[in-house]
């Protein structure tokens, strides 16, 4: 079983599960809070937590400080993004679930995703 399902089955929610499993991964302490507001698809359904989470992990490691520097995650964030279209078709939650995708199954998809991107 992989760490953020693992983590899923404990209670936290789809992005928190991602953000902790990254944190595990690389050693990293991106406040796990941050995913808080994205599960259950921004609580409404929205766009997928697991997939919220990823994005943040993204941002976390990439991502930049000022404006005078190079959006580097705009590049991560956007093969991300098509590699999850491609795969489901959609980014959101409750199309996922229409579609029969579970929670563990896009935490894993999500999951496998950034550890390929942070090899």
């Amino acid at each position: 079983m992989s760490k953020a399902v693992n983590y899923h089955k404990q209670g936290y929610n789809c992005a928190e599960s991602i953000l902790k499993s990254f944190n595990d991964e690389n050693k990293l302490s991106i406040p796990v809070s941050l995913g808080t507001p994205f599960g259950s698809g921004m609580a409404v359904g929205s766009t997928c937590g697991a997939i919220t989470g990823a994005m943040i992990a993204v941002g976390a490691v990439s991502g930049r400080e000022t404006e005078t520097v190079p959006n580097a995650s705009r590049t991560y964030a956007n093969e991300l993004m098509n590699q999850v279209k491609e795969k489901y078709g959609t980014y959101e939650c409750r199309e996922l679930k229409k579609q029969g995708v579970s929670c563990n199954e896009i935490i894993c998809y999500m999951e496998q995703q950034l550890k390929n991107f942070y090899r």
